[in-house]
């Protein structure tokens, strides 16, 4: 597993891709209501501090620090192939990007939002080691998340 900070332009048509073929709920489901559908290349471009996923050199999805602060970094927009996922590629990419982010002895934290429709993205920041710490309803209800260095 590798992951690349910025994006190519195939990759970016990929994202496009999975995410139009599958419907605006699914582009909601990873990106929020920051990107309208149908997504666009454009759109994609306009997205600052993206990281690519890799797996074996094949491009498997995205992930986005959305903001970096004095020592947290708040991350989003995590998406994989929707044809891989449920093999624990998902997983992999957030252990390895959380790894990453904490290389940076400056940063103790790592927050993140989720749905509380996307039961499997929950599971998955709950299974590698992110507990809640803030609940929103605004309109959906909406989970902050976090984890701190050394606590995975």
């Amino acid at each position: 597993m590798k992951i690349i900070k910025g994006i190519n332009d195939k990759n970016k048509n990929d994202i496009v891709k999975w995410t139009n073929e599958k419907g605006k709920d699914f582009l909601e489901q990873w990106a929020g209501a920051s990107l309208d559908f149908p997504l666009t290349v454009s759109q994609i471009d306009n997205m600052s501090n993206i990281y690519s996923i890799f797996c074996e050199n094949e491009f498997i999805g995205i992930i986005q620090k959305i903001r970096e602060e004095t020592e947290n970094v708040h991350i989003g927009r995590f998406l994989v192939n929707p044809e891989l996922t449920g093999k624990g590629l998902g997983k992999r990419a957030l252990i390895e990007f959380i790894n990453l982010i904490f290389q940076d002895e400056n940063v103790n934290s790592i927050t993140l939002n989720v749905f509380d429709y996307n039961v499997g993205a929950k599971k998955l920041y709950e299974k590698v080691g992110f507990k809640v710490v803030n609940v929103t309803e605004n309109p959906m209800k909406k989970y902050m998340m976090i984890m701190k260095k050394g606590e995975k």
